[in-house]
């Protein structure tokens, strides 16, 4: 099943909605109408900020590699942005800047490339991806 079968496919109500951040999603959304690695890259690191931002308030934590891997899988799950898999691909394919990708753009890119592996392989988002205890 491809990527986008299983996001449709999915029962987002059975989310907890209070997990979300409407500024996420709304960052997430614009990564494909951005032209240059750039501007994608951009958006990819104002979306993990957002996610960032909205778990440290709401659960008055530290966000922890692990529980951000698992709050991205749920953002892209929710938004379901179309050719995301394409996206990040063009990433990987024209995002050359060394200085760029060693800093928080590569960090937002590797986080998206993981993020998106596991929903790839997931058969199961909640018990492979959502049920995983922090």
């Amino acid at each position: 099943k491809d990527l986008m079968a299983k996001i449709t496919s999915f029962d987002t109500d059975i989310l907890d909605w209070g997990d979300i951040s409407q500024e996420a999603l709304n960052t997430l959304g614009l990564i494909p109408g951005a032209h240059t690695p750039v501007d994608k890259l951009w958006y990819a690191v104002s979306f993990l900020e957002h996610v960032s931002n909205h778990f440290t308030f709401s659960k008055r934590k530290a966000v922890s590699a692990d529980s951000l891997l698992k709050m991205v899988c749920l953002h892209l799950v929710v938004a379901n942005v179309p050719y995301m898999n394409a996206e990040i691909l063009f990433l990987e394919e024209f995002a050359r800047d060394e200085r760029l990708l060693r800093g928080k753009e590569g960090y937002a890119l590797v986080t998206l490339q993981a993020s998106l592996h596991f929903l790839n392989a997931s058969d199961d988002f909640m018990k492979d991806i959502f049920l995983v205890n922090d």
